[in-house]
């Protein structure tokens, strides 16, 4: 699958080989490590309270279409250690280059596996569309620098002032927005030609699943990945603290039912508290495979 030069396009024909090709690559590696397809609901009873969801009837009940595929999906490594799902997504996000209302997400998820087993996992799939060497930089390290303290021994909650006037920002910002703000203004760019590896991503984000690392104050085992700006893949190591998990996902409005299932389903016993987990939206990285800087073009069937 090459490249497309800069400014050209594809034709419907070209995007669906894409498209199939890239499914077809990603299937062979995941169940060569011993993976199994599975599939999730995509009409969910219970709101994900990100307001991303769209509302839904079916079959005379009422409920939601997902916007993401996450907790239904860890939940089947009560049965099977090693998971994935290739499905549709729905978000009340208006069409442009880099978004659709309607989307395909690959997610996964692995019991009793390693954070570093995870990057490597996320290097061989993000190489079957972007060959060549990854690179990657610390979040932590990055950050950290420009503040001149050391995240791995203190929060960022005392550099909160100093973080929004480095970015010319409203001092009430929530730390969530500040931190995408840096990763977006001083991070991203540098994606531009390479699959750039976030790491070391750090506490007061908007991911509350991802496990504080052993002896740090604020670093999380969690990464991003950007390849020409756009993120591709998201991919952490769940936090097995349980009452760490609530608080932090509670405190941004993003702990819901479903993750309550989860988590009730561990303190049981029936799911692996340690597990890492990862998500690749599928025409992004058909974008990274084709070099298409408009990710509409892979809508299949559009007219419908």
């Amino acid at each position: 699958m090459s490249r497309a030069a800069a400014g050209t396009t594809l034709t419907p024909r070209e995007t669906i080989e894409a498209k199939s090709d890239l499914l077809y690559k990603i299937r062979i590696l995941l169940r060569g490590q011993g993976f199994a397809e599975v599939t999730t609901p995509t009409f969910r009873q219970a709101d994900d309270l990100t307001g991303k969801r769209a509302s839904a009837a079916v079959g005379g009940r009422d409920g939601w279409l997902r916007s993401m595929i996450g907790p239904a999906l860890r939940y089947q490594l009560a049965h099977t250690p090693r998971v994935f799902e290739i499905g549709a997504c729905f978000r009340n996000d208006p069409a442009d280059h880099t978004h659709l209302p309607e989307f395909t997400m690959l997610d996964l998820y692995a019991a009793e596996s390693s954070y570093d087993y995870l990057i490597d996992l996320a290097e061989n799939l993000v190489r079957l569309a972007h060959p060549g060497a990854a690179q990657r930089i610390s979040v932590a390290e990055h950050l950290g620098t420009t503040l001149g303290v050391d995240l791995t021994r203190e929060t960022l909650d005392r550099h909160i002032g100093a973080l929004a006037r480095h970015l010319d920002l409203s001092a009430d910002t929530p730390l969530h927005d500040l931190l995408d703000a840096y990763i977006a203004a001083e991070l991203e760019p540098r994606s531009a030609g390479t699959a750039l590896f976030l790491v070391d991503m750090l506490l007061g984000g908007n991911e509350p699943c991802a496990k504080l690392r052993e002896g740090t104050a604020a670093v999380l085992n969690r990464f991003e990945v950007f390849i020409d700006g756009v993120e591709v893949v998201h991919g952490y190591e769940d936090e097995t603290d349980a009452e760490a998990f609530i608080r932090r996902a509670s405190a941004i409005g993003l702990y819901n039912p479903e993750q309550s299932l989860v988590q009730k389903a561990i303190l049981a016993g029936a799911v692996p508290s340690h597990s890492v987990g990862l998500g690749i939206g599928i025409e992004r990285l058909c974008m990274a495979a084709t070099g298409v800087r408009d990710i509409r073009l892979f809508r299949q069937s559009a007219v419908f």
